[in-house]
């Protein structure tokens, strides 16, 4: 059985070794006291403490001295013990050979695997490249019981064990789907031989799988972390013919490194052998050289404490004469050399530096202290630089690190994370030496290893979840949102258990994080300078964290090569806890030159830097190039606040040198030391091209879990209604009801992991002051014209997305309003979205839309519109000014979202978070997310705002109004164009087929065709006169085109048995918010608000009402239709459908159905009374071009007759005749003879024009 009690990093069994005890003969007592009258009596002390102590371990002291021993033959001593050793394991070795066959290092082969799989140089590390890869390693194995370890990278579709030579993979053939190999996949939990069975546990990242293999009973077995998961295979076929190679299938991304015994097995398992030879010989060797430096690193300690000790009271201390007795410094460090004239060359090994350094460093370094100065380990590495070679010594260095990552990442985690604390104590006592630190950063730990590996926080298993988390709660929250309490006594008991159980996760975890912080704090120690050129550890970690940022933000590296986003995510903070300690440390050495970390910002200057640009990312104002060659010359004649420049004013012959010399307030703030400043970019780059990713990944557990939460309280709900005798149907319930608590208690033991380490509130106010620090460097930059183009746009996303982290994805778990001046954060972020939603110097039209849906997003909750209602009225006008702006040549359907969020909630039947027939679903969130299912919550102050304005300039506003209308007309006419498509290829006899993008159009038309209906509905509220004002020429044609459009809507919708009710009716995907109710319900809102205006039918416009008839494509059934009274209708018992009914939709209030009762009524009589009073008309007086209405004007100077409605359309397109295509000059009316003012007024320039120009974007 495996030892899955020891792991292999400790520091047990330095000396150990099977060596035959013998005899120790001591030199007489007379040669004894010769030798110590020619020696100095502390080296004689010295060395016998050392060398030959009884303390020491048997085979350290085999060989007895032939004379008493001092420096001289010192060495010649070590080497016969050294000697004695190795003669006695070579007589004990017994041959491990036997059975395998291949190269005595064990390798995976990399022939034929380069386009499909990567593979490490050391060729122990593959990664997959394509859908399934294999490999194998070059060795096989055909008698006896060996072993080979996994350690996994991630936690995929892998499928890992054994295969013979014969086996041949394919991209959908992998190990296990052959007759003669087997595998085990921890992904689905089975085990693989031709056919599949379930077997094992499941895996996760950082764990380290045993393959073994048992070929003289022909048994193969896995391992976990050293637990046994049971015999897999007891069939496997061996003799002759049949040796087994380890082999690897991996899907996509998915990585392992395999470890054949180049390094100690982490997990020994009795009786078996690793298929690689450890190297014995060197081993015992370099454990009898540990025994000794064990003893004389303590003595070395001692000895410099006491001299600094000593050099600090006598600070004129002379050094001693050339003729003295030596130092017992000088003594000590000549015994090390005696050791390490051994010892170095057998440190160049990986194995060596693992089984026996590793183990060392770790029984001398002090992990209860681990803040504190380690004096062992220091020593020890003062030591090595001084003895040691520096292709010896860097060697050993690098192996150290890859063994301390390496057994970093892949320790088991208990409940105490006892090895994480160990091994982190461990690498920042490495790290706190100054020239080994230098060393590392300039070589390895960015080049050779991923270093903020370090900084990530490995989770426990389930099983590891539930001894750290015996008690789970989860908190029940209904549809609205509001959390439930709990019941009983029983659930306020599991509820403070598991949130105690929470917090003594944290405080753990912070304890960890605090070491990881501090070996950043030592990488950052900007004055340990050794040369006058050299460079500080800052400067080197800079350097390499620049280079990391490139290699991560760029789209050149697969993916499998850049580092995983949980790492990035601690690294981030890590980093962000590091950067304040020492911007703070500054701002308390000089208060007046540098600002405190809660103040602190990017200086714009730095932005305009050539070297700033080496990631590529986009300026506001385009490409850092062009900026340089367009701005520098604006910006050296024109440095005034708020100048614009259109990027055409020419260059200089050093663009560079200009930018540098020319005058900008922004450049004279220092907010910080340039080194931090650096790094503070780099953090904020850091966020956004990682964190913010694996942040909103994480709050997916919480969404699943809350859905989880739900269907057990719908479950519940159903169970306690459920009749007695309906026992199967009860027997069902309860095993849902198990499932369900099941699968709850495992996320809410993951959710404690999520609370404590990634929503904790240490992790939020990181991100909130992440979020201070882009906003206030875009207040700074904004202030200027040209500064600002240079700001990155990459900081423009992060300040919309670290809001949106705090709102949506740390809180509730961490409540965004316990932040210090959440309010204030808010007010600045709104101030942002308000000011650069429309701001011409962003010249990405990708980005600005991304402001505009943060700001759609911002309106739509009720304490962010609060916010902007708060805002000073300049702002408010800025922005609403910005939204009425006529809708061509721009962007207009998420400003218009925007208009609809201000008066969502005052329209008829508009109090809906999701339509009637659907629930709130993942189906029905659009691109706004959540935000689109929040509750109305109107503004009456921007209602009130937005009439103000409108008035204000009557002339833009009728711009607004007409282009709005057009957009309108463009978004129902496209929708029904589709709807006809549809119809025609569903009512084919045989199969068909709809493209679901062509679904998806359809229904994103319909949804603009409601939102632009809402907004008239608005305007006819807050404004009807620039509809019903006839002393203005404009009314009367909005008006009319008005009617005209919601006519052609109730004439394609409210019809029975019609097209659209028949492509509803069908289960199209996609199209499950085209129904009635929303588009019905804002054209008869229009109508009641332009018709019933007024309650006193005497004082009722009668011209709206007489527009609306007199318009041809005007039938009361369609009105009577929204309250189920069509009666021309026929209805088909056969297929006969539920009608359609504004009565029974309950989002419709009793009073708006008695206003659509009342607008049937007054319509009718007001039909009635027309009917009387109307006179047939010749065919002769019927105007030519409609066919609807009487001809009422001429055209000067042809002399031909239309109707009014007809010129006028005509001439806001084209000044000409219909039928001669002469240039009308003026019309008149028949019967007055008088002109007719509002066709010349359509033919009048900038009045009301219609949009040829549609939004291609939003389209």
């Amino acid at each position: 059985m495996a030892d899955s009690n020891k792991n292999p990093g400790t520091a047990d069994g330095c000396c150990s070794s099977a060596i035959p005890k013998k005899s120790n003969n001591r030199d007489p007592p007379h040669y004894q006291k010769q030798a110590r009258s020619s020696m100095d009596p502390q080296t004689y002390q010295l060395i016998e403490h050392v060398l030959v102590d009884q303390s020491l371990p048997a085979e350290a002291r085999i060989v007895a001295p032939e004379k008493s021993l001092t420096l001289f033959n010192l060495q010649e001593y070590i080497d016969r013990t050294l000697d004695a050793v190795v003669t006695a394991e070579k007589a004990a070795e017994v041959s491990t050979t036997e059975g395998r066959l291949g190269c005595s290092e064990v390798l995976f082969e990399n022939s034929g695997s380069a386009r499909t799989l990567a593979v490490e140089p050391d060729r122990l590390g593959v990664s997959s490249l394509s859908n399934f890869s294999s490999i194998r390693a070059n060795c096989c194995v055909y008698k006896g019981k060996w072993i080979y370890e996994l350690m996994l990278g991630s936690k995929g579709v892998m499928q890992v064990g054994w295969c013979t030579i014969n086996c041949q993979f394919f991209q959908e053939n992998g190990v296990g789907d052959t007759t003669d190999s087997y595998a085990y996949d921890g992904n689905r939990l089975c085990k693989w031989n031709v056919k599949t069975q379930r077997y094992g546990e499941s895996w996760l990242t950082g764990d380290v799988i045993s393959c073994a293999i048992d070929c003289d009973k022909g048994t193969i077995t896995f391992f976990r972390n050293g637990k046994c998961l049971g015999e897999a295979f007891n069939n496997v076929r061996c003799g002759p013919g049949y040796a087994y190679f380890p082999a690897v299938s991996l899907s996509m991304s998915e990585n392992v490194r395999a470890n054949f015994g180049a390094i100690p097995l982490r997990y020994q398992v009795e009786g078996y052998k690793p298929l690689q030879d450890p190297p014995h010989l060197d081993l015992v060797q370099a454990q009898i050289l540990f025994c000794y430096l064990e003893n004389l690193l303590p003595v070395m300690v001692e000895e410099e404490s006491e001299r600094k000790s000593w050099s600090a009271e006598k600070k004129d201390l002379q050094p001693p004469a050339l003729g003295d007795t030596r130092s017992r410094q000088c003594n000590l460090l000549l015994v090390a050399a005696h050791l390490f004239n051994k010892l170095a060359t057998l440190l160049k090994s990986a194995y060596i530096v693992e089984a026996c350094l590793l183990r060392f460093m770790l029984k001398v370094c002090d992990a209860e202290s681990c803040l504190s100065e380690q004096p062992y380990i220091s020593k020890l590495l003062d030591t090595m630089w001084t003895l040691m070679q520096d292709f010896e010594l860097k060697a050993c260095l690098e192996n150290l690190i890859i063994t301390l990552l390496t057994a970093y990442r892949f320790s088991p985690i208990t409940a105490d994370f006892k090895y994480p604390r160990m091994y982190l104590s461990l690498t920042l006592a490495i790290l706190k030496h100054s020239q080994t630190r230098h060393h590392l950063l300039s070589h390895v730990l960015f080049d050779k290893i991923k270093f903020p590996v370090f900084l990530h926080i490995k989770p426990p298993d389930d099983k590891g979840l539930i001894e750290i988390v015996p008690t789970v709660w989860w908190p029940k929250v209904k549809e609205e949102g509001t959390v439930l309490q709990p019941q009983t006594h029983k659930e306020e008991e599991d509820k403070q258990a598991y949130l105690v159980s929470c917090e003594q996760l944290k405080n753990k975890i912070e304890e960890i994080e605090r070491l990881q912080v501090e070996m950043l704090k030592v990488l950052l120690i900007h004055d340990d300078k050794k040369e006058p050129q050299g460079k500080t550890s800052r400067d080197l970690f800079l350097e390499k964290f620049r280079a990391f940022l490139k290699e991560n933000a760029g789209t050149r590296l697969h993916p499998i090569n850049t580092c995983p986003l949980p790492v990035s995510l601690c690294f981030f903070h890590r980093l962000i806890q590091a950067l304040r300690y020492y911007w703070d440390f500054y701002a308390q050495q000089d208060t007046v030159k540098f600002l405190p970390s809660s103040e602190a910002y990017m200086p714009i200057c730095e932005f305009k830097k050539p070297g700033r640009d080496n990631l590529d990312f986009q300026r506001c104002g385009g490409l850092l190039s062009h900026l340089q060659r367009t701005l520098s010359d604006g910006e050296g004649s024109k440095t005034k606040k708020g100048h614009k420049s259109d990027g055409n004013s020419g260059s200089r012959s050093n663009s560079n040198d200009c930018l540098e010399s020319s005058v900008d307030p922004s450049c004279a703030e220092i907010p910080g030391d340039a080194t931090l400043t650096e790094l503070l970019d780099g953090v904020v780059t850091l966020y956004h091209i990682a964190t913010h990713k694996q942040l909103g990944k994480m709050s997916a557990l919480r969404d699943n879990m809350n859905e989880f939460i739900n269907s057990l309280i719908d479950t519940e709900e159903k169970l306690a209604k459920c009749p007695d005798d309906a026992q199967e149907i009860k027997y069902e319930l309860e095993r849902a009801k198990s499932v369900f608590e099941e699968k709850i208690s495992e996320l809410g033991r993951q959710m404690a992991w999520v609370i404590a380490v990634i929503y904790s509130k240490t992790k939020q106010i990181d991100v909130a002051w992440i979020f201070r620090v882009v906003l206030k460097t875009i207040e700074k930059a904004s202030a200027h014209e040209i500064p600002f183009q240079f700001l990155p746009e990459f900081y423009v996303d992060t300040c919309i997305n670290s809001y949106n982290a705090l709102k949506n994805y740390f809180h509730p778990t961490a409540n965004f309003f316990d932040i210090p001046d959440n309010f204030d954060l808010s007010h600045k972020f709104a101030l942002f979205l308000t000011r650069h939603f429309s701001d011409n110097r962003i010249v990405n039209s990708d980005l600005r839309d991304n402001i505009t849906q943060a700001l759609a997003c911002f309106a739509c909750f009720p304490y962010s519109l609060e916010v902007l209602e708060d805002l000073p009225l300049e702002s408010k006008k800025s922005m609403m000014h910005y939204l009425t702006a006529p809708y061509d040549n721009r962007s207009w359907a998420q400003t218009n979202w925007i208009l609809v969020r201000i008066w969502k909630g005052c329209g008829f039947g508009y109090r809906y978070t999701h339509l009637p027939h659907l629930v709130p679903s993942k189906l029905q969130t659009t691109e706004l997310g959540v935000a689109s299912l929040q509750k109305p919550c109107p503004s009456k102050v921007f209602q009130d705002l937005l009439s103000e304005m409108l008035r204000e300039d009557r002339e833009r506003a009728i711009r607004f109004l007409d282009t709005m209308l057009s957009q309108l007309n463009w978004s129902f006419s496209e929708f029904i164009a589709i709807m006809q498509q549809i119809q025609q290829v569903v009512s084919k006899t045989e199969p068909w087929f709809i493209d679901t993008r062509q679904l998806k159009f359809c229904a994103t038309c319909f949804q603009i065709t409601i939102s632009l209906l809402r907004v008239v509905e608005m305007i006819v509220s807050i404004s009807p006169e620039f509809f019903t004002d006839y002393s203005k020429s404009s009314s009367e044609l909005l008006l009319t085109r008005l009617i005209q459009l919601l006519c052609q809507i109730l004439n394609r919708i409210a019809t029975r048995n019609g097209m659209f009710e028949n492509v509803i009716s069908l289960p199209l995907p996609g199209m499950e918010v085209v129904t009635h109710y929303p588009i019905v319900a804002a054209t008869v809102g229009i109508l009641i608000r332009l018709i019933l205006s007024s309650k006193d039918p005497e004082r009722r416009d009668s011209r709206v009402c007489n527009v609306l008839l007199s318009e041809p494509l005007f039938q009361i059934n369609s009105l009577n239709f929204l309250l189920g009274q069509d009666e021309c209708a026929e209805i088909d018992v056969t297929t006969y459908k539920k009608q359609f009914n504004l009565r029974e939709i309950s989002q419709v209030n009793s009073e708006e159905i008695k206003q659509v009762e009342d607008l049937i009524e007054y319509l009718q009589n007001e039909i009635d009374n027309k009917s009387k009073q109307q006179k047939s008309l010749k065919d002769e007086d019927v105007c030519a071009i409609c066919y609807a209405n009487p001809i009422s004007v001429i055209f000067d100077p042809c002399g031909h007759k239309s109707c009014r409605n007809c010129i006028t359309y005509q001439m806001m397109n084209k000044k000409e005749c219909f039928y001669c295509m002469t240039p009308v000059t003026s019309v008149r009316d028949i019967e007055s003879n008088d002109v007719d003012v509002t066709s010349t007024a359509a033919a009048a320039a900038g009045k009301v024009k219609p949009s040829s120009n549609n939004n291609t974007e939003d389209k």
